[in-house]
């Protein structure tokens, strides 16, 4: 993965939902897979591959789920409406697959908790735009806490 110049590397991303935005568990309990998100910059760095970890915002948020991209981010002309609170723009979206959902998710607050994160986009500046950057050190520490709970 690449990350900007003097950065550590991008080990991951981090995509978020807001459910005020996107009912994300209308769309699971329809049974429909997951298979691409909205992205609103950095498409140029998106990659099949990357790992990702999906972020629910708002008082029961936290991460939901991890998984990877599979291709590079694509302009869509009109995005399918279901779901959302208001038809999305066109947009670009990136394809990707979710390997693991949480029966629970782990809490933001357990996240912004850690040390590790004081600098991480999604404390620093929670309603930033889609995706945000995960360092190696971000990234391991995360999924290690994934794995603590699953």
């Amino acid at each position: 993965m690449r990350g900007r110049p003097g950065d550590e590397t991008t080990a991951g991303w981090l995509l978020t939902c807001n459910p005020k935005t996107f009912d994300l568990e209308a769309f699971r309990r329809s049974g429909r897979e997951l298979d691409s998100w909205r992205v609103s910059q950095l498409w140029g760095e998106l990659a099949a591959d990357d790992p990702f970890i999906l972020w629910l915002s708002g008082p029961r948020g936290g991460v939901v789920a991890r998984g990877s991209l599979t291709g590079p981010a694509r302009w869509e002309g009109n995005p399918d409406p279901a779901f959302w609170a208001e038809p999305p723009a066109p947009a670009h979206f990136v394809p990707l697959t979710a390997e693991c959902w949480l029966s629970t998710p782990l809490p933001a607050r357990t996240v912004r908790a850690d040390p590790v994160f004081a600098t991480a986009t999604i404390v620093t500046m929670p309603g930033g735009r889609n995706p945000h950057r995960l360092s190696a050190t971000q990234w391991d520490c995360l999924t290690n806490m994934i794995d603590a709970i699953s």
